[in-house]
């Protein structure tokens, strides 16, 4: 059982890493600087500080909240932010009334929102 933990884990990494470096030319793992604009980087601070907090249910519905189709760094930034849940414990998620598979379905829902289902479809095999 704790390998699928970490095989889920490791599942979210990988996926957004992979959908970061096809879609926009970065690799997650060697461009610590960089991956969330200057834009961005104070909301992206302020959720990621939520998820620490305890508060993923708040975070994600502001993040959900400033989805817009036309807007690549946010949904980069959406991307970065559900790789950082996923890197949480189960133990933590349910802790705070959140599941792997809800971090799994929320990343799958942000590439279909911008238009990029069909990679999911095909990274998530």
């Amino acid at each position: 059982m704790i390998q699928d933990k970490d095989y889920i884990m490791r599942m979210v990494h990988e996926a957004v890493r992979m959908l970061i470096r096809l879609i926009f030319g970065k690799d997650i793992d060697n461009e610590e600087k960089d991956l969330v604009s200057l834009e961005k980087l104070k909301l992206y601070k302020k959720l990621t500080a939520m998820i620490d907090d305890g508060e993923i249910n708040e975070a994600e519905n502001l993040l959900l909240d400033g989805l817009d189709p036309d807007d690549r760094d946010y949904f980069e930034m959406a991307l970065l932010f559900y790789e950082k849940l996923g890197a949480k414990t189960e133990e933590f998620l349910l802790e705070h009334d959140y599941t792997q598979d809800e971090v799994i379905d929320g990343l799958k829902y942000i590439v279909d929102y911008y238009g990029h289902g069909e990679l999911w479809d095909i990274i998530s095999k």
